[in-house]
């Protein structure tokens, strides 16, 4: 029998599958370590893969119907308890830390609110306000140590620690947003977290003024927390007229009422912080 003639037997079975007839399919094969390890992926992990292109599109423009854009909507209120959400306002560079420094230092310009209104950060006002924090406690129990009497027993006030925290995070923290609801309501719009960004490193100026109260002469004292104090609030003053006054006519009371705050800041970080007056007593 011929192999022709075999080929005819076999096609006559029942159940057989006929020989597809057209050219030879070749299947692809990708190499998922063709790119070498570790490039584009830690530690050469594949990527992840891609989306269904065939999905079906809803009225949303997502697939499955909308499914997707409604689910994501859904959740936006749980954004606030996802790291990746303040990702950007860390994302800044030394550079970038000097730049928006050396604007407090020289008030006059008021121009600090536009130059971080597209990438305002809370990475500077944080590490400022902590720095501060730390100075306040240590330098401030340095102080009441020198201005105490010889005769007078002195003692660790270990109870700065928690005060500056509470004064200085809730003022950043909480200033802010009392200015934010204020501008609200007298319809002006204002980002929240470029007042934090302002507020926080309007106060890096009292950094180099806690070393100088140190020395134990009050007047000094008073002398380097006044010079602060006039240009953090200046700094502040003509940054928030510059950007409240087009479009208010209530902003002098919102001006006032900022720098008024500020000024209270500092007379309250000199009295709890560097009063001169040591502890003195017996446990």
């Amino acid at each position: 029998m011929s192999m022709s003639d075999n080929l005819g037997v076999y096609g006559s079975l029942s159940g057989t599958v006929p020989v597809a007839a057209g050219p030879e399919v070749v299947l692809p094969f990708q190499d998922p370590y063709a790119g070498g390890i570790g490039v584009g992926h830690p530690l050469g992990a594949s990527p992840l893969p891609a989306a269904n292109a065939n999905a079906s599109v809803g009225p949303s423009g997502a697939g499955d119907g909308g499914e997707a854009s409604s689910s994501s909507s859904g959740s936006g209120w749980r954004s606030i308890f996802n790291i990746s959400t303040y990702k950007p306002y860390f994302d800044v560079d030394t550079v970038d830390v000097l730049e928006r420094i050396q604007e407090t230092l020289i008030p006059n310009r008021s121009t600090f609110l536009e130059k971080t209104g597209a990438r305002p950060d809370i990475y500077g006002p944080f590490w400022i306000c902590t720095t501060l924090i730390f100075l306040a406690s240590a330098l401030g129990n340095i102080a009441n140590y020198l201005s105490s009497s010889k005769h007078t027993d002195w003692h660790l006030d270990i109870n700065k620690v928690s005060r500056s925290t509470t004064l200085l995070y809730g003022y950043v923290g909480l200033v802010p947003l009392l200015l934010f609801g204020v501008l609200k309501y007298y319809g002006m719009t204002s980002g929240l977290v470029q007042l934090w960004c302002m507020y926080g490193y309007s106060l890096f100026i009292y950094i180099p003024c806690m070393f100088v109260t140190v020395i134990p002469f009050e007047f000094l004292r008073w002398l380097a927390v006044a010079a602060s104090c006039f240009l953090s609030t200046w700094f502040l003053a003509t940054n928030i007229r510059a950007h409240v006054e087009p479009t208010s006519e209530r902003w002098f009371t919102v001006v006032v009422s900022a720098m008024g705050l500020h000024v209270l800041l500092a007379i309250v970080i000199k009295i709890s912080f560097f009063s001169g007056w040591g502890k003195s007593g017996k446990d």
